[in-house]
């Protein structure tokens, strides 16, 4: 049995998602980054960064950090599983960037939010409540891609 099978053979949606991305970061550690990873496992790594920032800090913050550099790759990856309300909500989130596409390095992303105008942040926060607001299963979308791609997750 592979570490995929055995994560996908657990009971609780969220032990499975946790397991599969324990092993997507053990692979990347082996290689320069998660970059290096196949397009399907990057879909995965990007949406675990995306829902990681707004959780801990909303979409002002992903943006401000480093995960920011891979705005228009998070919206692919929501694309590629099928969660077309949260890429439309990435979409908008993205649009009202002050610049775009949104620049990859750091320091040029926080210097357009330096300025930033109040209604940038407050469509933000709309979206933001969106997102926490949705009924999109963003979980169960996640592991359909995973089955369907497993050969390419495995270990």
């Amino acid at each position: 049995m592979t570490e995929i099978d055995f994560a996908l053979n657990q009971t609780q949606d969220t032990e499975i998602i946790e397991l599969v991305g324990t092993v997507l970061w053990n692979k990347a550690s082996e290689v320069k980054d998660f970059t290096e990873l196949s397009q399907q496992e990057q879909a995965f790594v990007y949406i675990d960064i995306f829902e990681s920032e707004l959780t801990n800090g909303g979409i002002y913050d992903f943006f401000y950090n480093t995960s920011g550099a891979y705005a228009h790759e998070i919206l692919e990856a929501y694309q590629a599983i099928g969660a077309h309300e949260s890429a439309d909500l990435v979409n908008l989130a993205i649009k009202i960037f002050p610049e775009l596409p949104v620049p990859k390095d750091i320091f040029t992303r926080r210097s357009f939010m330096e300025n930033l105008d109040d209604s940038i942040a407050s469509n933000w926060n709309t979206i933001e409540n969106s997102f926490l607001n949705s009924k999109e299963d963003i979980v169960s979308l996640l592991i359909d891609y995973i089955k369907i791609h497993k050969s390419i997750f495995e270990y």
